[in-house]
């Protein structure tokens, strides 16, 4: 009996070395992981929290059962988190062995210097022209859209919406104060549904385009991981430092490194 259960574990053992992370083959229309803006060669590599291996039907099986479903990717040597609805809808590939077992060893240090994922809250981010972003918090509503709207459009410098609705309140107001009532009224009733709506309008209008999704502690940290693919990258609203002064500190470095290396050599 004891011979047979130390069989069954070392044949647990040898089926969890053997498996493997999982890689986007390609991206279909109408697919979920079309909605999560993800790519092709995106590679799956952790599940809520903790390093996921295995096939897809094991993933598939996991996004279903699963209450929360936050996916680890990753792209370009960085790691980033995604959070679904379900299935991805797409074709997965296995990653070879070689190429996996450098990668546990990346993702299993990624995981170490997270914080809870319960704290996260996720982004989208939309891209316009000279590397220019905007970082948007998804939320199902705001409360100080609601009651304040002038205050919270001033906040996310929508200009152009402030001035229209400052505009037509001076001319309801002007009517009649019934009409000018009836309009703060409609207009709370829009902005605790429809903030959402007007920040991606905003974009759009901007001639800005989804670019990808983040699941993320923080608006800093969401532009961390956009600066780690994207070294020139700007945001309306900078939480790090601009792409200049990081070229600067790394030209400054490397001129010292060189000082050091002839100060050694005479």
């Amino acid at each position: 009996m004891e011979d047979n259960k130390g069989n069954n574990n070392k044949t647990k053992e040898v089926d969890a070395d053997q498996l493997s992370f999982l890689k986007i083959d390609m991206l279909t229309r109408g697919s979920h992981a079309l909605s999560l803006m993800l790519r092709n060669g995106d590679m799956i590599v952790g599940l809520n929290g903790k390093t996921f291996r295995g096939n897809q039907k094991i993933l598939n099986q996991k996004l279903k059962d699963e209450e929360t479903k936050i996916i680890t990717i990753y792209r370009k040597e960085i790691f980033f988190n995604v959070k679904a609805n379900g299935p991805l809808g797409i074709k997965l590939v296995e990653v070879g062995s070689e190429e996996a077992d450098e990668l546990l060893k990346k993702t299993e240090e990624y995981f170490k210097s997270i914080n809870d994922l319960k704290e996260f809250r996720e982004f989208e981010i939309y891209k316009g022209k000279n590397n220019f972003y905007d970082i948007i918090e998804i939320q199902d509503n705001s409360l100080l859209a609601s009651l304040l709207p002038f205050i919270w459009c001033y906040h996310h410098r929508l200009y152009g919406p402030l001035f229209l609705m400052v505009a037509t309140f001076l001319l309801l107001g002007s009517i009649a104060w019934w009409l000018l009532l009836a309009a703060w009224v409609i207009l709370t009733i829009y902005m605790s549904k429809g903030s959402m709506s007007l920040l991606r309008g905003y974009c759009l209008f901007q001639e800005m385009r989804p670019y990808m999704k983040v699941y993320a502690f923080s608006n800093k940290q969401a532009q961390e991981v956009i600066r780690s693919l994207d070294k020139k990258s700007n945001y309306r609203f900078p939480f790090i430092d601009p792409p200049e002064v990081i070229e600067d500190i790394q030209e400054n470095k490397d001129l010292n490194d060189k000082e050091m290396e002839a100060s050694q050599a005479t």
